[in-house]
C-alpha cells in the first residue's frame, strides 16, 4: 500500500495544482479517491453544495449527506443500500470535507491515510483556488487597494511555494530514498518557508522521545521540542497555543512522534506531519517486507524470493544457476566459534557479490549453501567463467578477528532449457555441487542428466 499510495499521491500533488478553478480541482479529487481505493462513491461537500461527486449522478443534493457519520462508519445512501463510509475534513476551520463509500471491504488504516493526506492538500489547493477567485472578483471590481492586492498576492505566493515544496517532499517518499534523508527533507523544506524558525521531527525511541530530525533557525533547545512533541501525543492532535506548535506524527495508526515548528508556521504544520507519517509508515512497511524475503545475517534475498525470480526468468531466455556450498565452514565453526563463522558467512556473501554481474542475483539459502541466478548468459563458457571467477574470490583468505581464514567454494552448474521449473532447476544444480564436492573440492561441475543415472544405479 505505501508504495502505490505514494504514487497515488504524488498524481494527485501534479494534477490538483494544474487545475484552474475549484470545480476541476474538486472533480479531480473525487476521481482520484475513487480510484485508489476502489469505491463506489466520493464527494466533495462544502458548506451547503456538493461541487464534485462520483456514483450519485451529476448534481446530488447537499441532503443526503446531513447526518452521516463524522469518521468512519456504516452509511446508507439511497438506491446504493449499506456502504462503508470515511470521512476526512479538508482543513481546520471549515466543515469542508471529503466523503468516500464503498459496498466491499471496510477502508484499512492505510486508505484511510492516504485519503487523510489527499484531504489535506485539497484543503489547501481550495483555499489558494478561493483567494484567487476572490482577488479576481475584487480586481473587476475596482474595490482593492494596491496594498491589499499585494498582500494576497504574497499569501498566494506562499501557498504555491507550500504545494511546490510538499510536492517535492512527497517525490523522495519511495523506497530507494534511505528513510533519515526524507525526514530530512521534509524538516528542512519546512525551514525553507518559515524565515527564523526551528523546524524538527521528535519520535519514539523506545519509551522516550529524541529529535530525530531538524532543521534550524533560532536557538531553540531539544528539551523545549520534545516537551510540545509530548504535549501533542498526549492530546493525540496539533498544539497551536504557544510559541513552539507540534502536530503528532504517526507509522500506519500508531502515534510514532510529532512535527514540532519554534516559530509563526500554524498554516504548514499539520501538512508537514503528514508527510513524515506518511515517510514513517512507507519505510516501515518497506523494512518488512525486506525483512521477510532477505537473509538477516548477509541481507542476500533468501530461497523463497531466489526462487520466484528464478520461476519468472527460467522460461523467457538463456540462464544458468549455480548452487555453492562452502569446504571447511564446520572446521571453522567448531575450532573458532560461530561469530567467526558468521564473519566468514558474510564475508562470502560480499565475494560473491563482487563476483558476479549487476543483472545476476544471489541468494543464501542457509548454513553455508548459497545460489546465484545468472540471467542472461551467452553461453556455457561464460556460466563457467562466472563461476571459476566465485571460486577463485572465496579462496582467497578472510581476515576475521585478527586471524585469517580460509574456506572454498564447490559449485553446481544447471543451465534453463525452457522445460524445468525453478525447483528442478535448483535440484540439478545441487546434484552437479556435489559431484564436484566429491571428485575435486573448490572446483565446478555443470549438471549432466548421467549424474541422475548413475545415482539410481549406485543406490539400486
Amino acid at each position: 500500500m505505501p508504495g502505490w499510495s505514494s504514487l497515488q499521491l504524488t498524481e494527485f500533488f501534479s494534477a490538483i495544482t494544474r487545475a484552474g478553478d475549484i470545480a476541476a480541482a474538486t472533480r479531480i479529487a473525487v476521481q482520484r479517491a475513487a480510484e485508489a481505493t476502489d469505491a463506489e462513491l466520493a464527494a466533495v461537500v462544502c458548506g451547503d453544495a456538493v461541487p464534485a461527486s462520483v456514483g450519485l449522478g451529476r448534481s446530488p443534493d447537499v441532503a443526503l449527506f446531513t447526518g452521516l457519520p463524522a469518521g468512519d462508519d456504516i452509511a446508507d445512501f439511497p438506491g446504493l443500500g449499506p456502504m462503508h463510509l470515511t470521512v476526512h475534513p479538508l482543513d481546520r476551520d471549515t466543515g469542508d470535507r471529503i466523503l468516500v463509500a464503498r459496498a466491499g471491504d471496510a477502508f484499512d488504516p492505510e486508505e484511510r491515510q492516504m485519503l487523510q493526506g489527499m484531504a489535506r492538500v485539497l484543503g489547501l489547493a481550495l483555499r489558494g483556488l478561493r483567494t484567487l477567485e476572490t482577488e479576481r472578483e475584487l480586481r473587476r471590481e475596482r474595490e482593492r487597494e494596491a496594498a491589499s492586492r499585494l498582500e494576497l498576492l504574497e499569501a498566494l505566493e506562499r501557498r504555491e511555494r507550500l504545494l511546490e515544496t510538499l510536492l517535492r517532499v512527497q517525490r523522495m517518499v519511495n523506497p530507494r530514498t534511505p528513510v533519515d534523508e526524507t525526514l530530512d527533507a521534509i524538516t528542512d523544506g519546512a525551514r525553507s518557508l518559515l524565515a527564523g524558525a526551528t523546524t524538527a521531527l521528535v519520535l519514539r525511541d523506545g519509551a522516550a522521545l529524541t529529535v530525530a530530525s531538524m532543521s534550524r533557525g533560532t536557538d531553540v533547545r531539544n528539551e523545549v521540542l520534545i516537551a510540545a512533541a509530548d504535549q501533542a501525543l498526549a492530546g493525540k492532535g496539533p498544539v497551536t497555543g504557544g510559541p513552539v506548535l507540534a502536530a503528532p506524527v504517526k507509522i500506519g495508526e500508531e502515534y510514532a512522534g510529532a512535527f514540532v515548528i519554534a516559530g509563526d508556521g500554524a498554516e504548514i504544520l499539520e501538512a508537514f506531519a503528514e508527510q513524515a507519517s506518511l515517510a514513517l509508515t512507507g519505510a516501515h512497511t518497506q523494512a518488512a517486507v525486506h525483512e521477510a524475503h532477505h537473509d538477516p545475517l548477509t541481507r542476500l534475498p533468501n530461497r523463497k524470493l531466489f526462487l520466484t525470480r528464478v520461476e519468472q526468468v527460467v522460461n523467457t531466455g538463456p540462464a544458468a544457476l549455480l548452487y555453492l556450498d562452502l569446504d571447511l565452514f564446520k572446521q571453522v565453526n567448531d575450532t573458532l566459534g560461530h561469530s567467526v563463522g558468521d564473519e566468514l558467512l558474510r564475508g562470502v556473501a560480499d565475494r560473491i557479490r563482487g563476483a558476479i554481474r549487476d543483472s545476476d542475483m544471489a541468494a543464501r539459502f542457509g548454513g553455508d549453501e548459497f545460489a546465484v541466478l545468472l540471467e542472461p548468459i551467452t553461453g556455457t563458457e561464460q556460466a563457467v567463467e562466472i563461476a571459476q571467477r566465485v571460486i577463485d574470490s572465496i579462496s582467497q583468505p578472510f581476515a576475521i578477528s585478527g586471524r585469517m581464514v580460509r574456506t572454498r567454494a564447490s559449485v553446481g552448474i544447471a543451465y534453463s532449457d525452457g522445460v524445468r521449473t525453478a525447483e528442478e532447476l535448483l535440484e540439478d544444480a545441487d546434484l552437479a555441487m556435489y559431484r564436484a564436492k566429491r571428485s575435486r573440492p573448490g572446483t565446478c561441475r555443470a549438471y549432466d542428466p548421467r549424474m541422475r543415472t548413475d545415482d539410481l544405479l549406485r543406490a539400486s
